[in-house]
């Protein structure tokens, strides 16, 4: 017949208070990492308030380029060359979606065509303007 431990004799005692030992430690252990973490969190976002706040009363130089049309304003050689170079429905689909956050069933509502239609439009722009800026290879 087989004696089960009730639990009283000395090497359970001790087997029992080290059980114990080991979930007190891991559970303050567990609270201390999540207090590193919060504190790291509340570090950044101290940083970016105080970034925000610098660049808020940094006066900078008025923008010479406002009120000019769009393609004037880019700097950039080759992507004023691209985008010229689009088609206008091509065009109107990039920046309404890239500049003005539309989405493509808003941009296929306007231009009443479907949103699966816009979507390709939109990524083959994407993909041709990365292939003549010379970016990732796609």
């Amino acid at each position: 017949m087989r004696e089960y431990d009730s639990g009283t004799d000395e090497s359970s005692n001790l087997q029992n208070r080290f059980t114990a030992y080991l979930v007190t430690a891991v559970g303050r252990r567990k609270a201390q990492y999540r207090r590193s973490k919060a504190q790291q969190y509340y570090r950044q976002i101290e940083i970016a308030i105080v970034i925000q706040d610098d660049h808020e009363t940094f006066q900078a130089e008025p923008d010479m380029t406002t009120g000019l049309p769009l393609l004037d304003q880019l700097e950039n050689a080759k992507l004023r060359q691209s985008l010229a170079n689009a088609k206008d429905r091509e065009l109107y689909i990039f920046l309404a979606k890239a500049l003005e956050g539309r989405s493509f069933p808003e941009i296929a509502a306007k231009l009443d065509i479907g949103h699966n239609t816009v979507a390709s439009i939109y990524y083959r722009m994407i993909t041709r303007l990365i292939k003549e800026l010379g970016g990732e290879d796609v």
